[in-house]
């Protein structure tokens, strides 16, 4: 188990295996959890709202289109099919 040490400034340098093994790098951020006498510490990834929706149950995955345009038709395609009921 990797060793590492609290600087004067309560700064903790986490080993480069550690960091590699999660791929974190300068910059990211961490969630800190305290767990009894133990600390946690949790890559936080920021996601998009997107993101977010599809990883939700029942939530209908996305499609992406090349343009607005295409978009558009689709919808007045999928409204006229429901006219023609």
């Amino acid at each position: 188990m990797p060793l590492t040490r609290l600087s004067t400034k309560g700064q903790v340098v986490l080993p480069k295996a550690v960091r590699e093994a999660l791929g974190l790098k300068a910059g990211d951020e961490l969630l800190v959890q305290l767990e009894g006498e133990a600390i946690r510490l949790i890559p936080w990834r920021r996601r998009s709202l997107e993101e977010v929706l599809d990883a939700l149950p029942g939530h209908p995955p996305r499609t992406s289109f090349p343009s607005p345009e295409a978009l558009f038709a689709a919808e007045r395609e999928e409204a006229h099919k429901g006219w023609r009921r």
